[in-house]
């Protein structure tokens, strides 16, 4: 079967780019469908879907669209409709990759549509400002980024070298027909850094009880990726290790940039899962020493890690959290556990530890315990997060939910 990538381009200011790269790909034998999403001036190539046809799938017309005046709302507009066009064709599979190359706009547009297709599905643009923060811009998908080094004004030597290396990535990838696939339950895994010796316990043990296992770093993007791919149906059930993410969400932390459907789609969904409050004794920030630690924060005990530094939870945070994180497993509408580790939540809250604070955590336990709703178990296990013990139980609890 021959593949057939998607180039999605503004053909009023890159049809030279677009063409080139259309010229390209058929050289290496893939059929391609080019989708124009320009409002500007007219195109100087040639489209298979117009840009009337993307308005209008974003229930709009160009006309609209010009007599508004609003740059920002056709954008928007070309991004809706182009995502509804690709989304359609994948499902009819009529599209193995997508391709597209811009400046700011070109690659906000881009990514935008490249964000509405699910995992696996080959995503490369080729950016003029792929040096900068795209974080925005990946959200939680697989998308590649390659820099342009040079503007995307025109061909030149230097310009068609790396379109034509994009190309060619795009070909290889298209060409391995390899599918997101397994025998076994593939369970969601979270994990950070003060726990890795115990998430890496858990993973070994779900392995040798016959489970696949997908981490992912709690690391704000992390966790929304997680919480996303149980929406996508590649997840079978979710082992969340680490809770780590809601407390640096209390004070704009290291990791803490997480969606508002966090800890939310394994309940909606009905998919077994076990919590554990893994990482909620520290804020991680970014300094590493007194001088560069934020004022408000200088009355707290610290964990000095890296460029990082973990400083702890206090008592009203730990309220706040059990506030958070019941209200959301409350929410359930499957089999829902909340292990506990009441030795302590991280390395840096195990006893000597620079964070251990038994009272703090305590509290947090109480006060969860009194507002989670029957239907949620509560587990205490009197062992640290990172010991042997803990590990096993965590396992053995979803071995037996799954089975």
């Amino acid at each position: 079967m021959i593949p057939i990538v998607v180039i999605v381009g503004t053909l009023d200011t890159k049809g030279q780019e677009v063409e080139f790269l259309r010229n390209e790909l058929s050289r290496q034998k893939c059929k391609v469908i080019v989708i124009d999403v320009g409002t500007l001036h007219p195109p100087t190539c040639l489209s298979d879907i117009h840009r009337d046809e993307v308005a209008s799938a974003a229930g709009t017309s160009l006309d609209a669209l010009r007599k508004l005046g609003d740059r920002r709302s056709a954008i928007e507009s070309m991004i809706l409709g182009a995502s509804v066009i690709v989304k359609g064709l994948h499902q009819d599979s009529r599209l193995s990759g997508i391709l597209s190359a811009g400046g700011g706009t070109g690659t906000h547009i881009g990514m935008g549509v490249m964000r509405s297709l699910p995992l696996g599905v080959p995503k490369l643009m080729v950016s003029t400002v792929a040096s900068r923060d795209m974080s925005d811009l990946i959200g939680t998908k697989d998308i590649m980024i390659m820099h342009s080094v040079v503007d995307i004004l025109g061909l030149n030597p230097i310009s068609r070298k790396i379109l034509s290396n994009a190309s060619a990535a795009m070909a290889g990838m298209v060409f391995d027909s390899r599918k997101i696939d397994s025998d076994k339950p593939l369970i969601g895994l979270t994990s950070f850094g003060f726990i890795t010796e115990g998430a890496m316990r858990v993973k070994n043990k779900l392995e040798q009880k016959g489970f696949e296992v997908a981490p992912f770093h709690a690391n704000g993007t992390g966790g929304m990726a997680m919480e996303d791919l149980i929406e996508q149906g590649f997840i079978n059930a979710v082992m969340d290790f680490a809770l780590h993410e809601f407390a640096d969400s209390l004070y704009g932390g290291y990791c803490g940039d997480i969606g508002p459907t966090r800890l939310e789609t394994a309940g909606r969904m009905g998919l077994p899962q076990v919590v554990v409050p893994g990482g909620l004794d520290c804020i991680v920030l970014e300094f590493d020493s007194k001088e560069t630690m934020p004022v408000h924060l200088r009355d707290r005990p610290v964990f000095w890690y890296d460029f990082r530094s973990g400083v702890r939870t206090k008592r009203e945070d730990m309220i706040k959290l059990a506030e958070i994180i019941s209200g959301k497993l409350n929410l359930s509408q499957g089999p829902s556990k909340l292990v506990i580790p009441m030795r302590g939540f991280s390395e840096a809250d195990a006893e000597g530890a620079p964070l251990y604070d038994q009272d703090a955590d305590q509290l947090f336990v109480m006060e969860i315990k009194a507002r989670l709703d029957s239907k949620v178990d509560v587990i205490e296990v009197q062992a640290h997060i990172n010991d042997e013990q803990f590990a096993e139980t965590v396992v053995n609890t979803l071995d037996a939910m799954v089975r």
